[in-house]
Protein backbone atom coordinates (compact mmCIF):
# COMPACT_ATOMS: atom_id res chain seq x y z
CA UNK A 1 0.00 0.00 0.00
CA UNK A 2 1.53 3.59 -0.97
CA UNK A 3 2.20 5.53 2.49
CA UNK A 4 0.07 8.31 1.31
CA UNK A 5 -3.22 5.77 1.62
CA UNK A 6 -2.10 5.40 4.93
CA UNK A 7 -5.41 5.17 7.43
CA UNK A 8 -4.11 7.84 9.99
CA UNK A 9 -7.74 8.58 11.74
CA UNK A 10 -8.05 4.59 12.34
CA UNK A 11 -4.47 4.55 13.54
CA UNK A 12 -4.99 7.12 16.10
CA UNK A 13 -8.39 5.60 17.15
CA UNK A 14 -6.65 2.25 17.28
CA UNK A 15 -4.24 4.03 20.32
CA UNK A 16 -6.71 6.18 21.83
CA UNK A 17 -5.15 9.32 20.48
CA UNK A 18 -8.54 10.97 19.73
CA UNK A 19 -9.58 12.03 23.25
CA UNK A 20 -12.86 13.70 24.60
CA UNK A 21 -13.56 16.24 27.15
CA UNK A 22 -12.72 20.04 27.68
CA UNK A 23 -9.16 20.81 26.53
CA UNK A 24 -7.14 24.21 26.50
CA UNK A 25 -5.06 23.81 23.35
CA UNK A 26 -1.85 25.15 23.19
CA UNK A 27 -2.64 28.21 21.16
CA UNK A 28 -4.73 28.96 24.19
CA UNK A 29 -8.43 27.96 22.27
CA UNK A 30 -10.59 25.48 23.96
CA UNK A 31 -12.20 22.64 22.65
CA UNK A 32 -14.29 19.32 23.34
CA UNK A 33 -11.51 17.19 21.46
CA UNK A 34 -7.88 16.53 21.53
CA UNK A 35 -5.58 14.38 19.27
CA UNK A 36 -2.57 13.50 20.53
CA UNK A 37 -0.27 12.41 17.97
CA UNK A 38 2.40 11.43 20.07
CA UNK A 39 0.56 8.32 20.81
CA UNK A 40 1.51 7.10 17.45
CA UNK A 41 4.74 8.47 17.31
CA UNK A 42 6.53 6.57 20.39
CA UNK A 43 6.29 3.72 18.34
CA UNK A 44 9.78 3.72 16.32
CA UNK A 45 7.63 1.50 13.03
CA UNK A 46 4.45 3.96 12.99
CA UNK A 47 6.74 6.92 13.19
CA UNK A 48 8.67 6.08 10.39
CA UNK A 49 5.61 5.02 8.07
CA UNK A 50 3.55 8.45 8.89
CA UNK A 51 7.08 10.17 8.62
CA UNK A 52 7.54 8.59 5.05
CA UNK A 53 3.64 9.45 4.31
CA UNK A 54 4.31 13.19 4.76
CA UNK A 55 7.78 12.96 3.45
CA UNK A 56 6.17 11.84 -0.20
CA UNK A 57 3.41 14.94 -0.10
CA UNK A 58 6.44 17.13 -0.96
CA UNK A 59 8.51 17.22 -4.19
CA UNK A 60 10.51 19.75 -4.13
CA UNK A 61 14.27 19.51 -2.92
CA UNK A 62 14.78 20.72 1.22
CA UNK A 63 18.21 21.11 2.79
CA UNK A 64 16.71 20.64 5.96
CA UNK A 65 13.76 19.75 7.96
CA UNK A 66 12.36 21.77 11.11
CA UNK A 67 9.91 20.97 13.96
CA UNK A 68 8.02 23.55 15.32
CA UNK A 69 8.85 22.29 19.02
CA UNK A 70 11.39 20.24 20.37
CA UNK A 71 8.76 17.58 21.00
CA UNK A 72 7.93 17.38 17.71
CA UNK A 73 11.59 16.45 16.87
CA UNK A 74 10.63 13.04 16.14
CA UNK A 75 8.37 13.93 13.41
CA UNK A 76 10.99 16.04 12.13
CA UNK A 77 14.10 13.22 12.39
CA UNK A 78 11.96 10.89 10.66
CA UNK A 79 10.61 13.16 7.41
CA UNK A 80 14.29 13.85 7.45
CA UNK A 81 15.54 10.42 7.34
CA UNK A 82 12.85 9.85 4.37
CA UNK A 83 14.40 12.22 2.49
CA UNK A 84 17.84 12.17 2.90
CA UNK A 85 18.47 15.94 4.92
CA UNK A 86 19.31 16.91 8.65
CA UNK A 87 16.35 17.92 10.58
CA UNK A 88 16.26 20.48 13.40
CA UNK A 89 13.61 21.92 16.04
CA UNK A 90 12.80 25.40 17.31
CA UNK A 91 12.28 26.29 20.48
CA UNK A 92 11.15 29.22 22.61
CA UNK A 93 13.57 31.99 24.09
CA UNK A 94 12.76 33.60 27.36
CA UNK A 95 10.58 36.10 25.69
CA UNK A 96 8.73 33.53 24.08
CA UNK A 97 9.86 33.83 20.82
CA UNK A 98 10.41 31.22 18.24
CA UNK A 99 14.45 30.66 18.06
CA UNK A 100 16.79 27.95 16.57
CA UNK A 101 18.71 26.75 19.77
CA UNK A 102 21.42 23.86 20.03
CA UNK A 103 23.69 25.39 17.37
CA UNK A 104 20.96 24.71 14.81
CA UNK A 105 21.14 27.04 11.50
CA UNK A 106 19.49 27.41 8.56
CA UNK A 107 21.97 28.63 6.16
CA UNK A 108 21.16 31.38 3.90
CA UNK A 109 19.41 29.86 0.04
CA UNK A 110 18.33 26.71 2.49
CA UNK A 111 15.27 24.83 1.29
CA UNK A 112 13.11 24.30 4.34
CA UNK A 113 10.40 21.97 5.02
CA UNK A 114 8.63 22.66 8.13
CA UNK A 115 6.44 20.30 10.01
CA UNK A 116 4.05 19.68 13.13
CA UNK A 117 1.84 17.34 14.30
CA UNK A 118 -1.38 19.59 14.45
CA UNK A 119 -2.48 22.15 13.05
CA UNK A 120 -5.01 24.55 14.63
CA UNK A 121 -4.84 28.09 13.71
CA UNK A 122 -1.67 28.51 12.02
CA UNK A 123 0.21 30.92 14.15
CA UNK A 124 2.50 28.87 15.16
CA UNK A 125 3.66 27.89 12.06
CA UNK A 126 3.28 31.35 10.34
CA UNK A 127 5.98 32.09 13.10
CA UNK A 128 8.29 29.39 11.95
CA UNK A 129 7.70 30.96 8.42
CA UNK A 130 8.83 34.18 9.42
CA UNK A 131 11.86 32.67 11.70
CA UNK A 132 13.18 30.82 8.18
CA UNK A 133 12.58 33.66 6.40
CA UNK A 134 14.81 36.09 9.09
CA UNK A 135 17.79 33.52 8.51
CA UNK A 136 17.81 33.23 4.99
CA UNK A 137 15.81 30.48 4.15
CA UNK A 138 13.31 29.71 1.94
CA UNK A 139 9.80 27.28 3.31
CA UNK A 140 8.89 25.29 0.52
CA UNK A 141 5.91 23.75 2.53
CA UNK A 142 4.32 22.87 5.71
CA UNK A 143 3.47 19.13 6.09
CA UNK A 144 1.60 17.97 9.54
CA UNK A 145 0.04 14.96 10.47
CA UNK A 146 -3.82 16.34 11.34
CA UNK A 147 -4.92 19.95 9.52
CA UNK A 148 -7.42 20.36 12.30
CA UNK A 149 -8.25 24.29 11.49
CA UNK A 150 -12.03 24.78 9.54
CA UNK A 151 -10.64 25.06 6.47
CA UNK A 152 -8.37 27.82 6.19
CA UNK A 153 -5.48 28.69 7.10
CA UNK A 154 -4.15 32.09 6.61
CA UNK A 155 -0.26 30.99 5.32
CA UNK A 156 1.95 31.79 2.46
CA UNK A 157 3.21 28.77 1.74
CA UNK A 158 1.57 25.19 1.12
CA UNK A 159 0.39 22.89 4.02
CA UNK A 160 -0.54 19.65 3.38
CA UNK A 161 -1.72 16.95 5.94
CA UNK A 162 -2.39 13.23 6.13
CA UNK A 163 -5.40 13.71 7.21
CA UNK A 164 -8.16 16.51 7.28
CA UNK A 165 -10.62 16.66 10.93
CA UNK A 166 -11.63 20.19 11.49
CA UNK A 167 -13.05 20.57 14.68
CA UNK A 168 -14.52 23.82 16.02
CA UNK A 169 -12.44 25.51 18.67
CA UNK A 170 -13.64 28.57 21.02
CA UNK A 171 -11.93 31.13 23.13
CA UNK A 172 -11.99 30.85 26.55
CA UNK A 173 -14.74 33.97 26.68
CA UNK A 174 -16.95 31.83 23.82
CA UNK A 175 -16.78 28.49 25.41
CA UNK A 176 -19.88 26.55 25.82
CA UNK A 177 -18.03 24.00 27.76
CA UNK A 178 -16.57 27.00 29.98
CA UNK A 179 -20.61 28.22 30.17
CA UNK A 180 -21.94 24.73 31.04
CA UNK A 181 -19.06 24.69 33.82
CA UNK A 182 -17.15 21.49 32.58
CA UNK A 183 -13.72 21.20 34.29
CA UNK A 184 -10.58 21.15 32.32
CA UNK A 185 -9.23 18.03 31.41
CA UNK A 186 -5.43 17.81 31.71
CA UNK A 187 -3.62 15.71 28.93
CA UNK A 188 -1.63 14.35 31.47
CA UNK A 189 -4.36 12.71 33.25
CA UNK A 190 -5.95 11.04 29.90
CA UNK A 191 -3.14 9.81 28.07
CA UNK A 192 -2.64 7.99 31.62
CA UNK A 193 -6.02 6.19 31.16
Amino acid sequence: MPRNNMDVLCLLQEHGAILEGHFVMPSGFHSQTYIQTSLLMQHPNLAQKIAGALADKFTKPADVVMALTPSDSVLAQEVARARGVRAIFASRDDNGEMVLKHNFTVKEGENVLIVDDVAVSGRKINKAIDLVGKLGGNVIGVGVIVDRSMGYLPLSVSLRSLLSYPMQTFTAKECPLCAAKLPITPVEEVSKN
